[in-house]
């Protein structure tokens, strides 16, 4: 059950979500009605000056809309009265997507919230010696840009077989207010 007297500001709702596939953005565009080919076919994307296809941009806002369904269990304990998003990154086919809301402000029964949903975009793994020991999509396309690495977006990490590099950004920032019933 969620009550005001139980959440307060800076508390954190989130998700996450790794199964983006290219069969999976295929039933979407076959599903929404969206079937530019942006989102579904390598060599039309790369054509309009893409590296490969991206993710419906509501294909990712429906993450967000998710996470407040979720947390109200889906009208059970309030509603969405708005949410407003900025889409700034692509989202693409291996990401990890990462949806984040911090309680802003509480007044009364509203709560406000900013969003963040980043994307991790995995690009190598290599061993102590800089060889590649496999190579994700991002890497394999040169999905990570000059700008990326000027931005420090592009990070590392140690994983279990080597050292990990990877983009790590905000594709979609904003905003949202709910209302509790109780």
């Amino acid at each position: 059950m969620v009550k005001i007297s139980d959440l307060n500001v800076g508390q954190v709702i989130k998700n996450e979500f790794s199964g983006i596939s290219r069969d999976l953005l295929k039933q979407y565009a076959k599903a929404s009605g969206d079937t530019n080919p942006i989102h579904t076919n390598d060599a039309i994307a790369e054509r309009a000056g893409l590296k490969g296809v991206i993710a419906h941009g509501l294909f990712s806002f429906g993450f967000i809309s998710k996470l407040f369904e979720d947390f109200l269990e889906q009208g059970k304990y309030g509603k969405i009265n708005e949410i407003g998003v900025e889409m700034r990154g692509m989202v693409r086919v291996g990401d990890l997507l990462l949806t984040e809301a911090a309680i802003s402000k509480i007044e009364g029964k509203k709560v406000y919230f900013d969003i963040k949903q980043t994307t991790i975009t995995n690009v190598d793994i290599k061993d102590t010696n800089g060889k590649i020991v496999k190579q994700f999509e991002a890497g394999e396309r040169g999905y990570i840009s000059e700008k990326d690495l000027a931005r420090g977006l592009v990070k590392t990490k140690e994983v279990e077989e080597g050292i990990l590099t990877y983009r790590e950004r905000v594709a979609t920032p904003g905003t949202s207010v709910i209302e509790l019933f109780e």
